[in-house]
């Protein structure tokens, strides 16, 4: 039935692959393939000295963003050696979260990691969807805290330079050194925190693998489908999709916004850029100008005139994550993150798809991620070197690496209270108190850049052959780590309309070639200055 599907679980690669997948193919591949990016700043980035801590049982290679992964964790966990921080007076940090459920002075939690440092950690936390505008309001009125957690806004580089400390002198190259745990930051997550040729902040690393498209292994094994099957080419992609698609059983293929989530997937499989591609003599072009990203919104038009969408898609899509939950939808494509948290909370296999090239010939080069959560910590400025050097301190003991206590206090909380140690695994206390310091671990915790599945070292496995198969022959996108203005300012709104323009034609109520005339206006109208924005960074 499934003829161009092979009947291959990713499972059965082996050990020895692993290994001479991280070493071997990344040793052909040069920038922008795999995770290790080469922007405008790469001269500026921190030395990358590894943190001498656990082995690995299955090596990643930081340099080109694939993750360590571990199978358990040390009993007992050794200290950092770096506690306290000694810092002489309290930190005050602005950071994008919910307020912790327990004030400081009942939080236990919290006053142990006042105590390591040696003086309070101030949190105001803010929602993410409320940030940009507190930001915005603090910038404006010089009230930033000691810490805060920055992003884009309009005049990016004229604000940092007036109100953020440049870190460069304190980070850059060697400088790092004195700070060990952001030393083992990977050396990409840097891009985010840097802005015309400075270091601004310090990053919250991520596994830069970007998108995926998630499996539910339930409805993939009644169907007798692999839970990361082998796709030929396209055809097979969407024969796949109607397998699995079944609404006579309220079982959809997808169940969220196709121009949103499907459509980059599309362009993977078509070879199209990451969003930019800088050719041969220098030129940038959108990936939304060529012919491959017609070609994408042409397939998924096509597959919602063949109904393989929850007829709520467009009109709910705030449900895609309940549908998929439940068993209504069968994939998923949500950020790489979400895959290793599904299949924690669901009680069924989760895997994701490996995208083929359209027309055959293998896998498609995955469109990589960014390296860092986009929103990194800087320093209100300051001429005070001690201050600096005490700040930076405080956010080392955030970055403390996987296998030390150091690392659990921050991201997990109190042995006993909030969580447990036994056989290697961790486990969380079922009546323990909501104490957590939200908003902490975007101050560049590691919690994010290493693999780790408590009791489920099956699932570690899977998504670590993942990573080491699809990062690195990954796609980068070579804006990262540029900036533009336009980018900021106009082009929100000219996106916004291209998006719409995407959902009518899908729907069936523009026709597809509406779409040149439409991306030629944006291209008028921001694209080609874009180009010369991020070109002129060198």
């Amino acid at each position: 039935m499934l003829d161009r599907i092979a009947r291959r679980s990713l499972l059965g690669a082996g050990a020895a692959a692993t290994a001479v997948g991280v070493a071997g193919v990344a040793g052909c591949r040069t920038a922008p393939r795999g995770g290790s990016e080469e922007g405008p700043n790469a001269a500026t980035r921190p030395d990358h000295v590894p943190y001498d801590g656990p082995e690995p049982d299955l090596p990643g290679n930081a340099e080109i963003g694939v993750p360590d992964a571990y199978l358990s964790y040390p009993d007992p966990p050794p200290s950092t050696g770096r506690i306290p921080v000694g810092i002489s007076s309290p930190v005050e940090l602005l950071v994008q979260g919910a307020p912790s459920a327990t004030p400081m002075d009942r939080n236990q939690w919290w006053q142990r990691i006042n105590s390591d440092l040696g003086e309070p950690i101030t949190l105001t936390a803010v929602p993410s969807t409320e940030y940009t505008a507190k930001f915005q309001t603090s910038v404006a009125g010089e009230a930033l805290g000691d810490l805060t957690q920055i992003v884009v806004v309009p005049q990016m580089p004229q604000m940092l330079n007036s109100l953020f400390t440049d870190l460069t002198p304190h980070l850059g190259g060697e400088a790092v050194e004195k700070y060990p745990h952001l030393a083992n930051q990977p050396p990409a997550s840097w891009q985010v925190a840097t802005v015309a040729g400075k270091i601004w902040g310090v990053p919250q690393p991520r596994i830069p693998a970007g998108r995926v498209m998630l499996t539910r292994g339930d409805i993939f094994e009644e169907r007798g489908i692999d839970l990361i099957p082998e796709l030929a080419d396209g055809e097979a992609f969407l024969d796949l999709c109607r397998e699995v698609h079944d609404p006579s059983s309220d079982v959809f293929c997808f169940g969220q916004l196709p121009n949103d989530w499907t459509v980059p997937e599309i362009l993977e499989s078509l070879g199209a850029p990451n969003g930019w591609h800088v050719d041969d003599a220098g030129n940038w072009i959108s990936a939304k100008m060529t012919p491959e990203y017609e070609r994408a919104l042409e397939i998924v038009t096509q597959m919602f005139v063949d109904g393989l969408y929850h007829p709520n898609s467009f009109s709910d899509p705030g449900s895609s994550h309940v549908w998929f939950d439940a068993g209504t939808t069968a994939m998923l494509s949500q950020d790489f993150a979400n895959w290793q948290s599904k299949a924690q909370v669901l009680d069924v296999p989760v895997g994701a798809l490996v995208m083929p090239q359209w027309d055959g010939g293998g896998a498609a080069a995955k469109h990589l991620g960014s390296p860092a959560y986009t929103a990194p910590v800087g320093l209100r400025k300051t001429d005070d070197e001690d201050r600096i050097d005490e700040l930076l301190r405080t956010l080392d003991y955030i970055a403390s690496p996987f296998g030390t206590q150091e690392y659990l206090t921050v991201n997990f909380g109190l042995e006993g209270r909030q969580w447990t140690l036994a056989d290697g695994d961790i486990s969380l206390v079922p009546d323990r108190p909501d104490e957590t310091v939200r908003g902490l671990n975007y101050a560049g915790a590691s919690v994010w850049r290493d693999l780790y599945t408590p009791g489920r070292p099956e699932l570690t496995e899977t998504i670590h052959r993942w990573c080491v198969d699809q990062i690195p022959q990954g796609m980068a996108d070579p804006s990262r780590g540029r900036y533009s203005e336009t980018a900021v300012t106009k082009a929100p709104a000219e996106d916004r309309k291209l998006g719409d323009l995407e959902g009518e034609i899908i729907q069936g109520r523009r026709p597809l070639s509406d779409w040149a005339a439409a991306v030629e206006q944006w291209n008028e109208s921001v694209g080609k200055i874009i180009a010369e924005e991020y070109a002129a960074e060198g």
